[in-house]
């Protein structure tokens, strides 16, 4: 929890216009120590992959292959491509779903080798993926890096991907002859994503009703991974999760569900906003906020770094929620990136955003 206890106090009065100095102090008491290292976007990205409390559960950790490795007879080097595939997908918001069904394709295609060779039925293909002409060039199908985005980025436009058999989704992507090809393929992609990155191809721990989600993120709080603005909103989940949230104070499970998520998924979540009509606090939309009905969640850092809603972690942050999140939800900051250029490419249930202020993403459920 940050220090801001005499500065909440005063947004009582000035809400708007302290709350936005509230959210600048608590970012600057936040990202100061992290400032004095240069940490690449690339790392933030994979460090933002870590699992609460260190299991795992969501996004797994940043890959790592151990000298002689061997995972389903797939040796060090094959491993280290299969990693490559993993911090591509990490660094594109893809979970590991989508994580597990790219290997699935690069095991089924190529055994995880890099090939410079296609095979009897088409030899123009290339690469662990196996990628024609069509992928660009052959320096590019030849990457492991890019091949894997290339792969990624027409997978997330398979409709329902997350939702199909894995092995039709790789087959809408490479066009096999026979769409069944990659089942068998399946088990050891798991292995392998387990094994290199302690994560599972099935969804994260989401508790099932609003009581023990915050009885999770109590756990963050205590462990210091969620830290809020205000002790207000801490308090209102703390009451969520003893049971003596008053009817003005309740959350909507599916706000916590999707706080969970983001304490699975991220190293550190900071919060701005949460139930307004227990705090009487009447800024933006007042009375008609989806806050003022307990349905909306303000993350105003992630991994100890602002958020804008057009930084990537931002775009990242919205890519882990949009699979958990009830269909109908809500992204503000579209304004923000629509002056960055920024486009938060294909969601299944966050299906529209709208303009908000640039110091925080905003998440609404229906």
């Amino acid at each position: 929890m940050i220090g801001v206890g005499t500065a909440a106090a005063q947004a009582i009065a000035h809400p708007k216009t302290t709350r936005n100095l509230l959210i600048v102090a608590a970012v600057i008491v936040l990202i100061v120590p992290v400032a004095l290292v240069a940490v690449p976007v690339s790392l933030v990205l994979a460090m933002g992959a870590s699992g609460f409390g260190g299991g795992g559960v969501c996004g797994g950790s940043a890959p790592s292959v151990e000298a002689g490795q061997n995972v389903d007879g797939y040796g060090t080097g094959q491993l280290k491509i299969a990693a490559t595939i993993i911090v591509v997908g990490q660094q594109m918001s893809v979970p590991p779903h989508g994580q597990t069904l790219a290997l699935m394709v690069a095991i089924g295609e190529s055994g995880l080798r890099n090939l410079d060779h296609g095979d009897a039925v088409d030899n123009t293909t290339i690469g662990v993926f196996q990628q024609g002409a069509g992928y660009g060039t052959p320096a590019h199908r030849m990457d492991p890096a890019t091949a894997a985005a290339a792969f990624y980025t027409r997978m997330l436009h398979v409709p329902d991907w997350q939702t199909l058999a894995p092995t039709l989704v790789a087959h809408a992507v490479q066009i096999n002859a026979d769409p069944y090809h990659y089942a068998r393929f399946w088990t050891p992609a798991e292995h392998v994503l387990a094994a290199l990155s302690g994560a599972s191809a099935g969804t994260c721990e989401v508790p099932a009703d609003a009581r023990a989600a915050a009885a999770v993120l109590v756990g963050a709080i205590q462990a210091k991974t969620l830290n809020f603005l205000e002790p207000r909103y801490q308090q209102q989940v703390i009451n969520m999760a003893d049971g003596t949230a008053t009817p003005d104070c309740t959350i909507d499970a599916h706000v916590l569900q999707l706080i969970v998520v983001a304490v699975q998924s991220f190293q550190q979540v900071g919060i701005s906003d949460l139930n307004r009509r227990c705090t009487g606090m009447t800024p933006g939309a007042g009375t008609k906020s989806a806050h003022w009905k307990g349905k909306a969640v303000d993350f105003y850092a992630i991994n100890r770094q602002s958020l804008t809603g057009a930084d990537a972690l931002s775009v990242q942050l919205i890519h882990v929620l949009d699979p958990y999140a009830p269909h109908g939800s809500s992204a503000g900051q579209s304004d923000c990136r629509a002056r960055a250029d920024v486009s938060l490419g294909l969601l299944t249930n966050i299906t529209s955003d709208f303009p908000d202020t640039c110091n925080h993403q905003h998440i609404q459920v229906p």
